[in-house]
């Protein structure tokens, strides 16, 4: 008996010894991650935030009513379900049970509806309120928030997904000052402004997003949101090993994507598009056999792979891939493609040629990527007949010039460059209903489109939306070029894993572990 307690003993003694010999040559994982930012948030209030940087850290502490997943299908949040009335005006949403707020209150039906009321109120003058739609009356139904509508509202599940719907706790309000107090994945620990915010993970978090793997807790501990304004300083602390992740510059990016040290994220699922767009009431630019030819003259895989260092994709849509009604094969057939022997032959059916150049402005504003972009499109205007003398512009005042350009029926014809964002392809009703942005709007035909899009859901939503491109591609007022997060890129050190980036560039770390 005593021989064979030994047996075991040894050979436990040597299990163990085993063991942790395997244990010292596997990674140790790092409990916490620093990233560093260009800027600081301006508040930590998602009801009265205006920035996407913001945003970004808000996403970390409150959680959304409904959530999406890469294809822009709607799947639950802090509602487990969801229904809407058959006339559209009204919606039920079933609170998970067992959700906490940070400061271990209950998060329930009552406490979704407060935060409705607030971001609604007038007086919390919230940037996002028209995003909202025509919310009437809210109301508690047992575990159920209930909205009603003024009329119906189709892009109204995509934006309780968004990072601008976020939920707040009641307990957020409950004093004189604001505390950003959730039900996310991390909760807020300490902010000194201008230089860091610290979040720690929350314990009790259950995960249901879509794009997240991991069911529970982060697995980082901590994340400390540094502020390094000076692009030169954050590209030091993350190869020195200061920080382990950066909001690199363009340039910054492509160097190190070419660095196995290193990886480079960018924001595939922003719902940001890039278009080309034109003074069409100003002539010759009325004839949309003029606005095809200079569409086909585009060459969007250089600027992909040149402008913007083949770190986004061309694009076929006059929205962005993976919203709702997205089909990138179908607007292939209805818009033009990159054929300049094509563009010319249209050209000089309309009178133009290398004897008779038509003479345009191209009028664009100033950004990274975007600029070599724009002397890549002059010589594919020029190859095909169009003289484009580049104006260019600070982003703030060249959308204030905008706004006077479209409005004019005559002068000289300008093609213009812009980009948009969002999580549902209703942006199309910002850009395109009369007034428009920046005066952009086209006619009554496309209002009453738009309007209608607005007022379906399903199937015949989306069949509207689709009609809605078709118009605008086959008659060429916009040309798609590019998508995704051209604006939104991170990078890291390659010991950190698990990162992504979700809707409208919101960061998501509840994968993330560090060797």
């Amino acid at each position: 008996m005593r021989s064979r307690l030994r047996k075991t003993a040894l050979r436990t003694s040597a299990l163990m010894l085993s063991l942790g010999a395997l244990l010292t040559t596997l990674p140790a994982l790092s409990a916490d991650l620093t990233i560093a930012r260009s800027v600081d948030a301006d508040g930590l209030d998602p009801q009265k935030a205006s920035t996407t940087q913001s945003l970004q850290v808000t996403n970390l502490i409150f959680d959304t009513l409904l959530t999406m997943d890469k294809d822009g299908s709607v799947h639950p949040g802090l509602a487990s379900e969801w229904s809407m009335s058959d006339n559209g005006k009204s919606y039920s949403f079933t609170i998970r049970d067992g959700v906490k707020c940070h400061d271990g209150s209950v998060f329930d039906a009552a406490a979704a509806k407060a935060s409705v009321d607030r971001a609604l109120d007038p007086a919390t003058v919230n940037p996002n309120l028209s995003s909202w739609g025509p919310i009437s009356g809210t109301s508690v139904d047992g575990k159920a928030l209930k909205l009603t509508l003024s009329e119906p509202y189709g892009p109204f599940a995509s934006f309780l997904t968004s990072i601008q719907a976020a939920f707040i706790c009641p307990s957020s309000v409950a004093g004189s000052e604001f505390k950003p107090i959730g039900t996310g994945p991390f909760k807020f620990a300490s902010w000194t402004r201008n230089d860091s915010i610290k979040l720690e993970a929350n314990t009790d978090y259950a995960n249901v997003n879509p794009l997240v793997k991991n069911p529970g807790k982060p697995h980082i501990d901590t994340l400390m949101l540094k502020v390094i304004p000076e692009a030169v300083a954050r590209m030091a602390a993350l190869r020195s090993g200061e920080v382990d992740m950066v909001e690199p510059s363009l340039e910054e990016a492509a160097d190190l994507k070419a660095d196995s040290n290193f990886k480079v994220y960018s924001a595939e699922l922003s719902g940001q598009q890039m278009l080309a767009a034109f003074t069409w009431k100003i002539k010759p630019l009325d004839n949309p056999d003029i606005r095809k030819a200079i569409g086909m003259a585009m060459n969007r895989d250089a600027y992909a792979s040149i402008a913007f260092e083949g770190l986004v994709n061309t694009s076929n849509c006059p929205v962005a891939p993976n919203l709702f009604a997205t089909d990138e094969a179908l607007c292939a057939t209805w818009g033009v493609t990159y054929d300049p022997e094509a563009a010319k032959a249209l050209m000089a059916k309309a009178g133009y040629g290398p004897d008779k150049p038509l003479k345009v402005k191209l009028l664009v504003h100033k950004l990274p990527g975007w600029d070599a972009m724009h002397q890549i499109m002059q010589q594919d205007l020029a190859a095909i007949g169009v003289e484009a003398e580049i104006e260019t512009r600070e982003v703030a005042a060249f959308f204030d010039h905008m706004k006077g350009v479209n409005e004019k029926t005559d002068g000289e014809p300008a093609v213009w460059t812009m980009g948009m964002s969002g999580v549902d392809p209703d942006y199309l009703y910002f850009l395109w209903k009369q007034p428009g942005f920046v005066n952009m709007g086209l006619n009554a035909d496309v209002d009453a489109m738009l309007e209608e899009q607005r007022k379906l859901s399903g199937d015949a939503r989306a069949a509207k939306i689709h009609e809605i491109q078709k118009y605008l591609m086959e008659n060429a007022y916009a040309i798609p070029l590019l998508s995704p997060g051209w604006g939104w890129l991170m990078a890291s050190t390659s010991k950190v894993d698990g990162f992504t980036m979700g809707f409208s560039a919101s960061l998501i770390f509840n994968d993330v572990t560090k060797s």
